[in-house]
C-alpha cells in the first residue's frame, strides 16, 4: 500500500477538521459544544506558534488529522486568553444541555492549571487525533501519529504526552501501547471519567503497531 500523503493543516482546512471531529467523536464533550466551538478551538491550535497540526489527505479530501503542540503550558495560556470567545461559541449548546456545564468547568480548571505549570519546551502534547469513518482500516491513525512524533522531534522536543479514556476504550489504549507509549498515571477528569496519561520518549520511538485510534 502506498504511503498516505500527510501535510500541514491550513486555515481553509478547518471545516473538514471540524466535520471529521464530529464524525469520529460522536457524543464526546467537545463535539457536544458544537461546530462553532470546535472551529474556535482548532483555530487556536492553528494560531499557536509551536503547534503541530497535520492532515492525511487523498487529493482534496481529508482522511484524518492530528493536532498538538510543543510546550503545552504556553498553548493553554493562549486557550485561557480566548475562553470568553470560546464560551460564546458554545453558549447555545450549554443552554440547551445544562449537564455539560460540569464537564466544561472541569476542562476549564484543568486548562488553567496546566497553563500555570511553567515552560516545558521539551514536552509536546498530542491533543486530538481523528480519522474519517470512511477511511478507517487504512492505517491513517498510525501514519498521523508517527508523523506527529517525527514533527515533534524536529522541534527539538524530547517527549510526547497524551491522555485518553481508561474505560471502554481498549482499542485506543492498545494502539498507543503498541507504539511504545507508557501509561504513567491515571486521574479522574470528572467523577465519572477516568483518564490514562501516556508518555513516550522520542529517542525510544519504534515504528511498530497497527490500528486507528478513535478519540483522545
Amino acid at each position: 500500500m502506498p504511503p498516505i500523503p500527510i501535510r500541514a493543516v491550513q486555515a481553509n482546512d478547518l471545516p473538514q477538521v471540524v466535520a471529521i471531529h464530529q464524525q469520529a467523536f460522536k457524543g464526546f464533550h467537545m463535539t457536544l459544544l458544537g461546530s462553532r466551538f470546535l472551529a474556535g478551538y482548532y483555530q487556536t491550535v492553528l494560531d499557536y506558534p509551536d503547534s503541530i497540526f497535520l492532515a492525511a489527505v487523498d487529493g482534496a479530501r481529508m482522511l484524518g488529522f492530528v493536532a498538538g503542540f510543543v510546550n503545552p503550558p504556553q498553548f493553554y495560556a493562549m486557550l485561557r486568553a480566548r475562553k470568553r470567545a470560546l464560551a460564546l461559541a458554545a453558549a447555545t449548546h450549554l443552554v440547551l444541555r445544562p449537564h455539560l456545564w460540569r464537564r466544561t468547568l472541569s476542562s476549564l480548571r484543568r486548562a488553567q492549571s496546566l497553563a500555570d505549570t511553567g515552560d516545558q519546551p521539551h514536552l509536546a502534547e498530542l491533543a486530538s487525533i481523528g480519522v474519517s469513518p470512511a477511511a478507517q482500516g487504512r492505517g491513517v491513525g498510525n501514519a498521523l501519529t508517527l508523523a506527529f512524533l517525527d514533527a515533534t522531534r524536529q522541534r527539538q522536543a524530547t517527549e510526547v504526552m497524551l491522555t485518553t479514556d481508561a474505560h471502554n476504550n481498549d482499542a485506543v489504549n492498545r494502539f498507543y501501547q503498541n507504539l511504545g507509549f507508557q501509561c504513567i498515571r491515571q486521574f479522574w477528569h470528572t467523577p465519572d471519567r477516568l483518564m490514562n496519561e501516556y508518555r513516550i520518549t522520542l529517542s525510544q520511538v519504534q515504528l511498530v503497531g497497527e490500528g486507528t485510534p478513535n478519540d483522545t
